[in-house]
């Protein structure tokens, strides 16, 4: 499928182990198990991305706020009449 993304994991001899015993309690196999909890994390990560990549457009926002009130303080000359 053009959608997909292979990938090849390579776990110690520990992990493995801990992987297919958690795989084969749940009746599952070890790539399954694997992918998801791959898929989750990813998933994970690009939620995190987002999160930071708006918190930075709201510090900016802020920023921006911040200067424009700023200069709305500053004393201006008195009016000619």
């Amino acid at each position: 499928m053009a959608n997909e993304v292979k990938l090849t994991v390579t776990l110690g001899e520990a992990l493995a182990a801990r992987l297919n015993a958690a795989a084969a309690a749940q009746g599952w196999s070890a790539e399954s198990l694997a992918a998801d909890c791959i898929a989750q994390n990813l998933e994970v990560a690009l939620r995190h991305r987002v999160l930071i990549e708006r918190i930075e457009q709201i510090d900016a926002a802020i920023l921006d706020m911040a200067q424009a009130v700023g200069e709305l303080g500053v004393p201006s000359a008195g009016i000619d009449r």
